[in-house]
């Protein structure tokens, strides 16, 4: 019960709001001026976990977050193997400064093409 009382403090202290059986007294939106989304489209998958500078056989994916742009942390990993044709969504769980989509083919030696979107939101 006192973990309860803490984190509630803490949520409505951050958010204003309130958890009462699962669900929020008050919800705050995200202003669609405010959303960006690039797309990064036919990108060759190597050996290695290659983060992108900003489907043919099955990828891997990992998110990575950092605090400086230099050290980065895995943070979330995506459906892995990513099937060929399929799609993902992965959505990092913590929040930094920096966020990266890391990827590799999963049978080695056997190069992939993907499709990136990322979507973030911006001031």
């Amino acid at each position: 019960m006192l973990l309860d009382a803490i984190v509630n403090d803490r949520v409505t202290s951050v958010l204003g709001a309130t958890i009462t059986a699962g669900t929020l007294s008050s919800v705050t939106s995200i202003s669609q001026h405010s959303f960006l989304e690039l797309e990064t489209p036919g990108i060759t998958t190597a050996d290695a976990y290659t983060p992108l500078p900003a489907r043919a056989n099955p990828v891997n994916t990992l998110v990575e977050i950092s605090a400086d742009g230099t050290n980065y942390f895995v943070d979330t990993t995506g459906e892995n193997p990513l099937p060929a044709g399929s799609v993902d969504v992965i959505v990092p769980s913590r929040f930094l400064k920096y966020t990266r989509l890391a990827y590799q083919s999963a049978t080695p030696g056997a190069a992939s093409t993907i499709n990136v979107i990322f979507d973030a939101q911006g001031t």
